[in-house]
């Protein structure tokens, strides 16, 4: 979601005549378009903040924009933190970010963090960081309140865009050459909440997958409260529909799960899980999972353990607890111990690399559906790419084939990509 607002924000500044450079050195202006649902995130920004102190003071006319939700989570105690900031902008307030800049002079703070919802609008000017793969969001905010959480908090409440408007978005890529779109929104699955008539998120599915010329559809995320046969279906039945969903569980505990506000116990997630490789064979599971959440104990993390290995996830983001005030957990004592956590952490990585490698070893003699994405990193004589259900893929094949859907027989693989030869 950050990668597409900072492409609408480059995209509203070229408009203007903005350039992007490559080195803060030569830049008149340094944004940073922030994330806050992990402290890990808040500390980069910061690190990059003090290195541009120096700059700062030996050009008055430089600017430093903080933006994003770190900006709508602090607010004005940004600046009295880090008086080199001149711009904090929030994420609802985003359309405003070329406005604020022209006002700024240097000698004047400006704050908009106001908005507590992004108008239905379109931004000035288009950027895409990609050239095959666009994003495309269908939907901001979210209602959920998980108790962790804080994207309620700095995003705001959930507001799902017109399905007119996001079907035209899809073909006017598609006609400036895209493949393949990612369709975003904090709970995809809620899709439709606020609009005229009933649209629901399968609906949208089925007119986007009706664009003609379009190669592929991804979408995330979903909650798994909220994902139904009805997906499954759209997954199975609709031909551009990508064999992928990222689902998070966040606990095989239902302890866990209930203090984590998360509305469905363990049961509930396995049975759908199983209901949804049964209805689409060979599809792949992603997901996100917490360790070291207040009054977690060894029980909890065994449960964790335990579902993995049941459910047998492709692939898993796996982050430590930290606290992200005013999100709801935040009142509790945060009393699992930094070095629990880490161990903890380390052994839900370490059973997933298992699980990840016998997962793509059973697609060892298969062939995949690849979109050639670009050249790999550890050789300029391969390409990669992601199966349809999601899984990296490099092969050998020259750069005429960037951008192009191939047929890959898969020959072998590491934990992580898939090494196969073109058909």
């Amino acid at each position: 979601m950050n990668d597409r607002d900072s492409e609408l924000i480059e995209g509203m500044l070229t408009e203007k005549g903005f350039q992007i450079v490559d080195d803060a050195e030569k830049a008149d202006i340094a944004l940073f378009n922030t994330c806050s649902v992990r402290q890990h995130a808040e500390d980069r920004v910061i690190g990059n903040l003090q290195k541009l102190k120096s700059r700062r003071k030996k050009d008055p006319n430089f600017r430093i924009g903080i933006l994003g939700c770190m900006a709508k989570r602090h607010g004005e105690m940004l600046f009295k933190e880090y008086p080199q900031i001149d711009i904090v902008v929030g994420p609802s307030n985003i359309y405003d970010i070329p406005d604020l800049i022209a006002r700024s002079t240097g000698s004047e703070k400006i704050l908009a963090v106001d908005k507590e919802k992004r108008p239905k609008k379109k931004a000035a000017g288009d950027s895409r960081s990609g050239i095959f793969s666009a994003f495309v969001n269908i939907m901001y905010g979210c209602d959920n309140f998980c108790s962790y959480c804080i994207v309620p908090y700095v995003r705001g409440r959930e507001v799902s865009r017109p399905k007119k408007d996001i079907v035209d978005e899809v073909k006017h890529l598609v006609d400036k050459g895209f493949k393949e779109i990612t369709l975003l929104g904090q709970n995809v699955n809620s899709y439709g909440k606020g609009l005229s008539g009933k649209v629901t998120f399968p609906h949208l599915l089925e007119a986007i997958n009706k664009v003609k010329d379009l190669e592929r559809i991804r979408f995330t995320t979903s909650h798994p409260k909220d994902a139904d046969k009805a997906l499954f279906r759209a997954i199975r039945d609709l031909d551009k529909v990508c064999e992928h969903i990222h689902l998070p569980l966040q606990s095989g505990s239902d302890k866990m799960l209930d203090l984590m506000n998360r509305k469905y116990k363990y049961g509930d997630y396995k049975e759908k899980a199983d209901q949804l490789k049964e209805m689409v064979p060979g599809v792949g599971i992603s997901t996100d999972l917490i360790v070291g959440f207040p009054s977690a104990k060894e029980s909890d993390f065994k449960a964790t353990y335990k579902a993995m290995k049941e459910v047998e996830f492709n692939s898993a983001f796996i982050f430590k607890y930290s606290p992200r005030p005013p999100a709801e957990s935040s009142c509790l004592v945060d009393d699992v111990k930094e070095a629990v956590k880490k161990k903890r952490n380390n052994d839900l990585l370490s059973l997933q690399k298992k699980i990840s490698h016998q997962k793509n070893r059973s697609m060892i003699g298969t062939e995949q559906e690849v979109l050639a994405e670009g050249k790999s990193r550890m050789s300029d004589k391969e390409l990669i790419g992601r199966t349809r259900n999601n899984t990296p893929c490099v092969f050998k094949a020259g750069e005429d084939l960037i951008g192009k859907l191939v047929k890959v027989k898969i020959k072998g693989t590491s934990p992580t990509t898939l090494k196969g030869e073109i058909v």
